[in-house]
Protein backbone atom coordinates (compact mmCIF):
# COMPACT_ATOMS: atom_id res chain seq x y z
CA UNK A 1 0.00 0.00 0.00
CA UNK A 2 1.44 3.18 -1.24
CA UNK A 3 1.12 6.52 1.03
CA UNK A 4 1.97 9.91 -0.06
CA UNK A 5 4.44 11.06 2.98
CA UNK A 6 3.66 14.89 3.79
CA UNK A 7 6.26 17.35 2.34
CA UNK A 8 8.23 19.50 4.94
CA UNK A 9 7.91 23.55 4.36
CA UNK A 10 10.76 25.83 5.72
CA UNK A 11 10.55 29.87 6.45
CA UNK A 12 13.70 29.94 4.34
CA UNK A 13 13.32 29.62 0.54
CA UNK A 14 16.18 27.79 -1.88
CA UNK A 15 17.83 29.61 -4.62
CA UNK A 16 18.52 27.95 -7.85
CA UNK A 17 22.45 27.58 -5.91
CA UNK A 18 21.63 25.77 -3.35
CA UNK A 19 21.37 28.53 -1.05
CA UNK A 20 18.84 29.12 1.38
CA UNK A 21 17.67 32.50 1.46
CA UNK A 22 14.75 34.22 4.21
CA UNK A 23 12.30 36.06 2.53
CA UNK A 24 12.90 39.71 3.16
CA UNK A 25 11.67 41.66 6.06
CA UNK A 26 9.50 44.30 6.22
CA UNK A 27 11.28 47.71 4.85
CA UNK A 28 11.68 50.55 7.75
CA UNK A 29 9.52 53.18 7.57
CA UNK A 30 11.16 56.37 6.04
CA UNK A 31 12.13 59.04 8.89
CA UNK A 32 14.13 62.02 9.92
CA UNK A 33 15.32 64.09 12.68
CA UNK A 34 15.84 68.36 11.83
CA UNK A 35 17.50 70.66 14.19
CA UNK A 36 15.97 73.65 12.85
CA UNK A 37 16.40 77.89 14.02
CA UNK A 38 13.84 80.43 13.01
CA UNK A 39 15.12 84.28 12.22
CA UNK A 40 12.28 86.68 11.79
CA UNK A 41 12.15 88.94 8.82
CA UNK A 42 9.47 91.42 10.89
CA UNK A 43 5.95 91.62 12.01
CA UNK A 44 3.16 91.91 9.32
CA UNK A 45 -0.30 92.23 9.80
CA UNK A 46 -2.70 89.45 8.43
CA UNK A 47 -4.58 88.22 11.13
CA UNK A 48 -3.10 89.03 13.81
CA UNK A 49 -3.30 93.06 14.88
CA UNK A 50 -0.31 93.55 17.47
CA UNK A 51 2.64 95.67 16.22
CA UNK A 52 6.14 96.01 17.29
CA UNK A 53 6.38 91.82 18.12
CA UNK A 54 9.37 89.82 16.58
CA UNK A 55 10.13 86.06 17.35
CA UNK A 56 13.37 83.40 17.15
CA UNK A 57 12.81 80.00 17.88
CA UNK A 58 15.08 76.98 17.93
CA UNK A 59 13.80 73.09 18.14
CA UNK A 60 13.92 69.47 16.33
CA UNK A 61 11.00 68.57 13.94
CA UNK A 62 10.36 65.10 13.58
CA UNK A 63 9.17 63.58 9.84
CA UNK A 64 7.72 60.35 8.65
CA UNK A 65 6.36 59.15 5.39
CA UNK A 66 2.89 57.87 6.20
CA UNK A 67 0.74 58.89 3.35
CA UNK A 68 1.87 57.82 0.58
CA UNK A 69 2.66 60.38 -2.54
CA UNK A 70 0.40 63.00 -3.72
CA UNK A 71 0.55 65.75 -6.46
CA UNK A 72 3.69 63.61 -7.86
CA UNK A 73 5.04 64.34 -3.68
CA UNK A 74 5.84 62.20 -0.96
CA UNK A 75 3.42 63.14 1.68
CA UNK A 76 5.28 62.86 5.74
CA UNK A 77 4.12 63.21 8.92
CA UNK A 78 5.16 66.05 10.85
CA UNK A 79 5.58 66.98 14.99
CA UNK A 80 7.71 69.85 16.33
CA UNK A 81 9.02 70.75 19.47
CA UNK A 82 10.50 74.30 20.47
CA UNK A 83 12.22 74.47 23.86
CA UNK A 84 13.45 78.03 22.83
CA UNK A 85 10.79 80.60 21.89
CA UNK A 86 11.96 84.31 22.31
CA UNK A 87 9.39 87.02 21.60
CA UNK A 88 10.14 90.77 21.20
CA UNK A 89 7.11 92.76 21.95
CA UNK A 90 6.42 96.21 23.21
CA UNK A 91 7.00 96.54 27.27
CA UNK A 92 3.54 98.06 27.94
CA UNK A 93 -0.09 97.85 25.69
CA UNK A 94 -3.16 98.14 25.94
CA UNK A 95 -6.57 95.97 25.72
CA UNK A 96 -6.24 95.35 21.62
CA UNK A 97 -2.50 95.04 21.86
CA UNK A 98 -1.66 98.87 20.98
CA UNK A 99 1.69 99.79 22.44
CA UNK A 100 1.75 101.91 25.58
CA UNK A 101 5.54 102.15 25.82
CA UNK A 102 8.50 102.88 23.31
CA UNK A 103 10.75 100.29 24.73
CA UNK A 104 10.33 96.68 24.23
CA UNK A 105 10.49 93.57 26.22
CA UNK A 106 12.18 90.01 25.43
CA UNK A 107 9.56 86.85 26.92
CA UNK A 108 10.94 83.49 26.44
CA UNK A 109 8.39 80.85 25.94
CA UNK A 110 8.17 77.12 24.45
CA UNK A 111 6.45 75.44 21.72
CA UNK A 112 4.95 72.06 20.67
CA UNK A 113 3.15 71.50 17.19
CA UNK A 114 1.88 67.84 17.60
CA UNK A 115 -0.28 67.96 14.00
CA UNK A 116 1.66 68.99 11.08
CA UNK A 117 2.44 67.82 7.25
CA UNK A 118 5.55 67.53 4.37
CA UNK A 119 5.02 67.71 0.65
CA UNK A 120 8.05 66.67 -0.53
CA UNK A 121 8.93 66.54 -4.24
CA UNK A 122 11.94 65.35 -6.10
CA UNK A 123 12.59 63.10 -3.18
CA UNK A 124 15.36 60.90 -4.73
CA UNK A 125 17.26 63.57 -5.86
CA UNK A 126 19.94 65.76 -4.54
CA UNK A 127 17.91 69.19 -3.97
CA UNK A 128 14.20 68.61 -2.72
CA UNK A 129 11.73 71.63 -2.45
CA UNK A 130 9.08 70.93 0.33
CA UNK A 131 6.37 72.47 1.68
CA UNK A 132 5.03 72.12 5.23
CA UNK A 133 2.02 72.98 7.62
CA UNK A 134 2.12 72.73 11.59
CA UNK A 135 -0.24 73.70 14.46
CA UNK A 136 -0.21 73.44 18.07
CA UNK A 137 0.68 75.57 20.79
CA UNK A 138 3.06 78.35 22.24
CA UNK A 139 3.50 79.38 25.86
CA UNK A 140 5.19 81.71 28.04
CA UNK A 141 5.72 82.56 31.79
CA UNK A 142 3.22 85.89 31.37
CA UNK A 143 0.16 87.37 29.14
CA UNK A 144 1.68 88.32 25.96
CA UNK A 145 0.53 91.24 23.55
CA UNK A 146 -1.75 92.16 26.15
CA UNK A 147 -2.40 92.48 30.04
CA UNK A 148 -5.65 90.99 29.38
CA UNK A 149 -4.76 88.17 26.66
CA UNK A 150 -3.86 84.38 27.68
CA UNK A 151 -0.47 82.64 28.59
CA UNK A 152 -1.04 79.97 25.88
CA UNK A 153 -1.77 80.42 21.91
CA UNK A 154 -2.48 78.27 19.43
CA UNK A 155 0.53 78.39 16.73
CA UNK A 156 0.34 77.87 13.00
CA UNK A 157 3.17 77.87 10.72
CA UNK A 158 4.05 77.09 6.85
CA UNK A 159 6.92 76.70 5.69
CA UNK A 160 8.93 76.71 1.69
CA UNK A 161 11.82 75.70 1.22
CA UNK A 162 14.79 73.08 -0.36
CA UNK A 163 16.56 69.99 1.26
CA UNK A 164 19.94 69.33 -0.05
CA UNK A 165 21.51 66.45 0.49
CA UNK A 166 25.18 66.68 2.04
CA UNK A 167 26.22 63.00 2.88
CA UNK A 168 24.32 59.82 2.51
CA UNK A 169 22.11 60.72 6.36
CA UNK A 170 22.52 64.41 6.49
CA UNK A 171 20.67 66.93 4.26
CA UNK A 172 20.93 70.69 4.84
CA UNK A 173 17.35 72.95 5.19
CA UNK A 174 16.61 75.97 3.83
CA UNK A 175 13.68 77.22 4.49
CA UNK A 176 13.72 80.96 2.81
CA UNK A 177 10.03 81.62 3.78
CA UNK A 178 8.22 81.04 6.62
CA UNK A 179 4.69 82.42 7.86
CA UNK A 180 4.47 81.82 11.63
CA UNK A 181 0.98 83.25 13.35
CA UNK A 182 0.39 83.40 17.07
CA UNK A 183 -3.31 83.64 18.71
CA UNK A 184 -5.17 82.52 21.26
CA UNK A 185 -8.29 81.98 19.56
CA UNK A 186 -10.42 84.66 21.45
CA UNK A 187 -10.54 82.09 25.12
CA UNK A 188 -9.06 85.33 26.36
CA UNK A 189 -10.63 88.76 27.04
CA UNK A 190 -8.79 90.13 24.58
CA UNK A 191 -6.61 88.15 21.15
CA UNK A 192 -4.28 90.72 19.27
CA UNK A 193 -2.63 88.19 18.33
CA UNK A 194 0.91 88.63 15.60
CA UNK A 195 2.32 87.49 12.53
CA UNK A 196 5.74 87.02 11.40
CA UNK A 197 7.17 86.25 8.13
CA UNK A 198 11.00 84.58 8.48
CA UNK A 199 13.43 82.20 7.49
CA UNK A 200 14.49 78.85 9.17
CA UNK A 201 17.55 76.93 8.68
CA UNK A 202 19.19 73.38 9.90
CA UNK A 203 20.27 70.24 9.31
CA UNK A 204 18.38 67.10 8.58
CA UNK A 205 19.26 63.29 9.43
CA UNK A 206 17.70 60.04 7.72
CA UNK A 207 16.91 57.17 10.61
CA UNK A 208 17.13 54.00 9.28
CA UNK A 209 19.24 52.17 6.87
CA UNK A 210 19.41 54.34 3.54
CA UNK A 211 18.12 52.61 0.64
CA UNK A 212 18.61 55.41 -1.80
Amino acid sequence: MVTNTPVETNTTAETNTGVMQKPAGKQPVASEIAEMGMVSYGNFRVFGAAPRCNIWTAGVEYDRHSWGYHLKAQVDYVAEVLPFVLLSEPLSADKWGNPKSPYQQLVHGLGVSPLGFRFLWRSNTKVKPFLIGKAGVVAFPEKILSPTASYANFNFQGDFGLQIRLTERTELRVDPLIYFHVSNGYLAASNPGFDQMGARFGLSYHLGRQGR
